[in-house]
């Protein structure tokens, strides 16, 4: 019996002594009061825990869109809580009843002015129409003059003459050759208008754009004309300088022959007069005839003459300067009519401008008008204030109530709809990377803890909410919306509820609290419960959540580690140098260097009930 033991306690002491000496840290004593955990193996969920409200993800919201300095009160309000039937729908149930009657009074203010402005926009358009028929008048007049001048010159000198001549001065000389000049003056003016619009010049200051067509000379092009050659070579038409010389010519024929017939009665006179047949007085008479002959072929040879040499060049030259001008003319009056069309047009779209503005203005006031009764067009539960729950908090606006004073933009009521709700929550910057569109989410109402929802994100919002921010410059949260699947007549719009995004599942894994693990000089360990204290070991890390972190290496399934770090445990000299060389292990959150964790750790098994 004593033999068993003897060896019996050989046996413990060995064992004793093994389990003292055996493990790859330094082992020290303490730590006999730390509170431990086990290393377990099993399924781990990869989570993300966060709070929120639910909220309807549809709702039909109500605002004041009356814009007055002052607010505008409410009359009547339907008591929060009621709920809008079909029956309220189709009588069009008034829910809310604003005071009208200061913008009833900005309205009539506003009709005597609408129109003033609406007069003088009918005067502006009727002003187009008559400026615009008095210019097309007189560039008819102006077109019809410059025809008539061309047809003036070709009549006096001929047809033929006049081509020619006009041609080699490079002006039109004929109704196809008058439009394509009126074209391509048009075309000229209009392009020096749009440039002296777009560069602000003055017109007086600027005519570069009208000199290739405006004919702008010190002389007349007319006088550059030696209309005498036309005569001594013989190429003047048949027109009416023709026909006047023909009749010139005929003239000084006609008084040659008739002063040849005289000069015969005179000689015959003469012979009487010797021979006594007939008086004196008789002869000189015939001498009169014969001096009135004489001066009649000398008026017509010089008639001839002053109209070969100096009336028909003034003539020709005078019908081709006002040709000239009527040229001018036409262009002149074109550009004027233009410039004066330009100013009408100019004052029609001020006036018309205004004009749209008080419109606009008007419509604008009809729909506030319009916007003071609030009628029931939704079935659903009726709320105060927005959808947002900012609103609710916002000192900026007064409490929702009959008498209140509401600003421009407050919402007066929300309408919710229940078959569609969801949860508000605000992921933190910690987290974002690891939310994505479509993940599966549980969902937990605080007022009905038993009940697990499902549900998946919906959306993510891209950057941080500057709201959060504004209060805590170093808080960066992300908004995001939980659609909750299916419909739960227990959930209320406001509740509170918590939200749990699953990122991961990972299977038979060994994992430990995450306040358990530790970091010094970029390596992580734990602190092993031993026989006589503890032992730091390393080891390598995985996924983790709010509660646990996955070990893949380093710790083995059911070996205990302290949740705190010993007192008299004294960390090791860094050396940042080798700091500096080592690879950078996994990233982890900064919960799991923490020391303390304030959420309760939910199991898998939980997750399957």
């Amino acid at each position: 019996m004593k033999k068993w033991i003897i060896t019996g306690t050989v046996l413990t002491v060995v064992i004793s002594l093994t389990v003292i000496f055996r493990g790859d840290g330094d082992r020290k004593k303490g730590g006999e009061d730390l509170p431990v955990a086990v290393a377990q193996r099993g399924d781990l969920v990869i989570d993300v825990l966060e709070g929120g409200n639910i909220q309807a993800l549809n709702f039909l919201e109500f605002r004041n869109e009356v814009k007055l300095p002052n607010g505008i009160k409410i009359l009547e309000i339907i008591e929060e809580g009621y709920y809008v039937t079909e029956e309220d729908v189709a009588k069009g149930k008034v829910l809310v009843r604003l005071d009208q009657s200061e913008l009833e009074e900005e309205i009539v203010d506003h009709d005597v002015e609408f129109q003033q402005t609406d007069a003088l926009y009918a005067e502006a358009k009727q002003n187009i129409e008559i400026q615009e028929s008095e210019a097309l008048s007189e560039i008819k007049a102006a077109r019809q003059a410059l025809r008539f001048a061309l047809l003036d010159f070709q009549k006096f000198v001929g047809a033929g003459a006049a081509q020619e001549t006009l041609k080699k001065l490079g002006l039109p000389f004929d109704n196809d050759s008058l439009a394509s000049y009126e074209k391509e003056a048009t075309d000229l003016i209009v392009k020096a208008f749009d440039a002296q619009k777009s560069s602000g010049a003055d017109e007086e200051n600027d005519d570069s754009n009208v000199a290739s067509f405006a004919l702008v000379a010190n002389d007349s092009l007319a006088a550059n004309v030696n209309f005498g050659t036309f005569l001594k070579e013989d190429v003047l038409g048949d027109g009416e300088a023709e026909q006047t010389i023909r009749r010139m010519r005929d003239e000084a024929l006609l008084a040659s022959s008739e002063l040849s017939v005289v000069e015969e009665s005179v000689e015959g006179a003469k012979r009487l007069h010797q021979r006594e047949f007939i008086t004196k007085q008789t002869l000189e008479n015939e001498l009169v005839g014969l001096d009135k002959a004489r001066l009649a072929l000398q008026r017509s040879e010089t008639e001839l003459e002053l109209f070969r040499d100096y009336e028909f060049p003034k003539e020709a030259e005078k019908m081709l300067s006002l040709y000239e001008e009527a040229l001018l003319s036409l262009i002149r009056t074109k550009r004027e009519k233009l410039a004066l069309m330009s100013q009408i047009y100019a004052k029609y779209r001020t006036v018309k401008r205004r004009y749209e503005l008080e419109l606009k203005k008007r419509e604008n006031l009809e729909e506030q008008l319009a916007s003071c009764v609030i009628r029931a067009s939704q079935v659903g539960l009726v709320a105060y204030g927005g959808a947002n729950t900012d609103y609710y908090t916002s000192r900026y606006y007064e409490g929702i109530s009959s008498g209140a004073t509401l600003k421009v933009g407050q919402p007066i009521i929300t309408i919710p709809d229940m078959s569609k709700l969801g949860v508000e929550v605000k992921i933190h910057e910690s987290h974002i990377k690891k939310i994505e569109l479509g993940q599966k989410v549980y969902i937990t109402a605080e007022s009905v803890p038993d009940k697990i929802l499902n549900g998946r994100i919906a959306k993510v919002a891209v950057l941080p909410d500057s709201n959060a921010s504004r209060y805590n410059p170093s808080l960066k949260v992300y908004p995001a919306t939980v659609e909750i699947e299916g419909t739960h007549e227990f959930l209320k719009p406001g509740m509170s509820a918590k939200v749990e995004v699953i990122v991961d599942e990972l299977e038979n894994v060994t994992y430990v609290p995450v306040q358990s693990v530790f970091v010094e000089n970029g390596e992580h360990f734990v602190f092993r419960k031993t026989l006589t204290g503890y032992e730091r070991r390393t080891v390598e890390i995985g996924a983790h959540n709010n509660d646990f972190i996955e070990l893949r290496d380093g710790l083995e399934e059911g070996e205990q580690v302290y949740l705190k770090m010993p007192d008299d445990y004294e960390p090791a000299q860094v050396d940042k140098a080798r700091v500096a060389r080592r690879p950078r292990p996994a990233t982890v959150d900064a919960k799991a260097d923490s020391t303390a964790s304030t959420e309760k750790p939910r199991p898998r098994s939980d997750k399957n009930a």
